[in-house]
């Protein structure tokens, strides 16, 4: 998978905390960076794009990296942050509040809130940046390892802690083609967990913004089977149609066109890798729940402007453009 890799080493080891943090900076926002080691400090990122995550698989010796508490520094961006501890240990200080990160915990927690990390030791770490997007209208709260204390949650932290792990070691081998499909799971999971956390602190009857997460992904896992609509998701969620419609209200676009948008979306992805490339524009259109291909080709065309042909012959001439540059 393609990736941006940043390294210290470049650097001359008096400018090497200064470049850290410039580095941390052009992804994380406003943060000061302190080097805790009096030895050569060699870091480095590798960042990845996944969908709409951000992963950024990080190794450092001991340092600090700490968001200010001046409000003016502090740069609203629109993401949350998820930090998965993979070696050494690390220590998240935010709300008057510590928690302690093993191999193998995660922290989910909202960057706009004063916060410092600080890792003693030289870490392995993945962060994740998650579009604010992904969950609008939900209030999300701070979720930490450390603090899931019924079997649900314990299973649900290890679960997303154990695949985050796994994709963590194959990241780099991993063909671009499928970081949507890897964002979708990563988004899944933590839709879960977020799930269960709200049915646990307010009761069955799930608040809106964890039932349209809820929704949002069981869209993602049943794009391509062409019986997916209003009646099963609600028939699947046991909840009414009525109910969905008015958890959708805040949103751009009613729930059924989120399901054509998504599944637009997805048939453009598979126009424009090489594979898709090989397949025809008919495949395409029915292994992502369209059972017409006229219907297909007109609302692709109202989208993109362009027909799925035309948009799949110019993906490829764009491929294929920087070969005949050589």
């Amino acid at each position: 998978m393609n990736a941006n890799h940043f390294s210290t080493l470049l650097e001359h080891p008096a400018d090497r905390q200064a470049c850290w943090g410039r580095i941390n900076e052009s992804y994380f926002g406003a943060l000061r960076v302190q080097c805790l080691d009096t030895g050569t400090f060699d870091a480095r990122m590798d960042a990845y794009a996944l969908g709409p995550l951000g992963m950024f698989m990080i190794e450092a010796p001991s340092h600090r990296v700490a968001r200010p508490d001046t409000r003016h520094e502090i740069v609203l961006d629109e993401h949350y942050k998820l930090v998965l501890q993979l070696e050494g240990h690390g220590h998240i200080s935010q709300r008057d509040r510590e928690f302690h990160l093993h191999p193998g915990d995660w922290s989910l927690y909202d960057p706009r809130v004063p916060y410092a990390i600080t890792n003693p030791e030289r870490s392995r770490l993945l962060a994740i940046t998650i579009p604010r997007q992904q969950f609008k209208g939900m209030k999300i709260p701070d979720l930490h390892t450390c603090e899931a204390h019924t079997p649900a949650m314990q299973g649900l932290y290890a679960v997303l802690g154990s695949f985050l792990t796994s994709l963590a070691d194959q990241l780099p081998s991993l063909p671009n083609a499928v970081g949507r499909s890897v964002s979708d799971t990563v988004l899944g999971l933590l839709a879960s967990t977020l799930a269960t956390h709200s049915d646990e602190q307010f009761g069955a009857h799930p608040v809106p913004g964890v039932l349209k997460a809820r929704v949002k992904q069981f869209v993602h896992a049943h794009l391509a089977d062409p019986a997916l609509s209003l009646d099963l998701i609600a028939q699947q969620l046991r909840c009414s149609k009525r109910y969905l419609h008015r958890v959708f209200e805040d949103e751009d676009q009613t729930l059924d066109r989120f399901i054509w948008q998504m599944r637009l979306e997805r048939c453009s992805e598979a126009l424009r890798n090489a594979a898709g490339r090989r397949t025809s524009v008919s495949e395409i259109a029915f292994a992502w729940g369209f059972n017409s291909s006229a219907h297909f080709c007109r609302v692709f065309k109202a989208q993109y402007g362009v027909s799925p042909r035309e948009f799949q012959r110019r993906e490829a001439e764009r491929a294929a453009s920087p070969a005949l540059t050589h």
